[in-house]
């Protein structure tokens, strides 16, 4: 059951990051997948951003602070390429400018929350606990 949430939110993630121009090229991209991932299946309350990113750092062998930048650097992509209106869409209404764009953080834990939210009513369920 724990497999088929893992993917269910990496593939509904992957979508929502390359409709957003962050591209499986980006260094960013296997980032934001892998806190986004680990947010949902924790739940978000009681996480803080860097023990996401220091986690997501062990599984890539990369430091938390090498994390954090990358993605900000993929979000700064989005923001250069004016892509900020299909994360808007995401929500239904606007949430970020170019004027005020997301935080790393804000990012995380938005978009770990609407897949959350999307497999609950998906499956009528609440989310798996870990095996």
């Amino acid at each position: 059951m724990i497999d088929e949430f893992r993917n269910y939110v990496l593939k509904a993630t992957s979508g929502y990051l390359v409709g957003m121009g962050i591209y499986p090229n980006i260094a960013g991209y296997t980032h934001l997948l892998s806190t986004i991932y680990i947010a949902a299946k924790r739940g978000l309350r009681g996480l803080s951003v860097c023990e996401l990113y220091s986690e997501a750092g062990r599984t890539s062998g990369k430091s938390g602070a090498a994390v954090e930048r990358a993605i900000r650097n993929a979000i700064n992509k989005c923001v250069a390429e004016g892509r900020l209106h299909v994360l808007n869409g995401y929500f239904g209404h606007e949430i970020f400018s170019e004027k005020f764009p997301p935080r790393s953080g804000e990012l995380i834990f938005l978009l770990a929350d609407k897949v959350r939210a999307d497999y609950t009513e998906l499956k009528g369920t609440d989310i798996p606990d870990e095996e």
